[in-house]
């Protein structure tokens, strides 16, 4: 378990309707899911909506009382129980890409939310590794859909490159094509779990 997201009851300005609107096209917004911070600090969270078109689409971002990074940097917003937040596009923050990574190679789920309401999506990542220690994560290239970069895995360095795609497509069962990463989170509607989605899909190399 990606442990427990800490969910206040909070009024939030703009809204998370506006953002996912604003930054994703989202018209009809469903809810999100979560990765959690082992520090704390930083909250991540992944938009689920659908556009114009009636399309899956998602939106991830991280929440940080002060600004990371202002090429990331999506907006401010004003959380009436935490003050100022700055929101940013979570693959140019090491602290969310950390999470994807470590959720994908360690086949984790989700965080649960503290008030209890579900998550929109419940995700999995596909790996099989029973614990991964990711450090020193550097970012090299980024972009709303993609972070390439390097990391420690397991004390050894190594490259990688996440990929947490705008649209949410089917996750292809029948076999192995030329688009299909190594690894991947999948999502799914907890009502119908024989439709799975790739919500992110992860390389790793030497």
């Amino acid at each position: 378990m990606s442990g427990e997201a800490l969910i206040y009851d909070a009024e939030l300005d703009p809204t998370k309707d506006d953002i996912a609107a604003r930054y994703a096209g989202i018209v009809t917004l469903l809810g999100s899911y979560r990765l959690v911070d082992p520090d704390g600090e930083v909250g991540i969270e992944v938009l689920i909506g659908s556009d114009l078109d009636g399309r899956g689409v998602q939106l991830p971002l991280t929440y940080r009382p002060s600004e990371l990074d202002s090429r990331h940097t999506l907006l401010e917003m004003d959380h009436s129980e935490l003050g100022r937040r700055w929101v940013s596009n979570a693959l140019g923050d090491p602290v969310a890409v950390t999470q994807f990574i470590r959720t994908i190679m360690e086949g984790d789920d989700g965080a649960t939310r503290s008030d209890g309401i579900p998550a929109a999506l419940d995700i999995r990542g596909s790996g099989k590794s029973e614990k991964v220690d990711i450090t020193d994560v550097t970012l090299t290239e980024v972009t709303r859909q993609r972070a390439v970069g390097h990391a420690k895995f397991d004390g050894k360095l190594r490259n990688f490159q996440l990929i947490v795609p705008h649209l949410l497509r089917r996750l292809n069962l029948t076999g192995v094509d030329a688009n299909t990463a190594r690894l991947h989170l999948v999502g799914w509607l907890p009502s119908m779990p024989e439709k799975q989605r790739v919500c992110a899909e992860l390389s790793v190399r030497e």
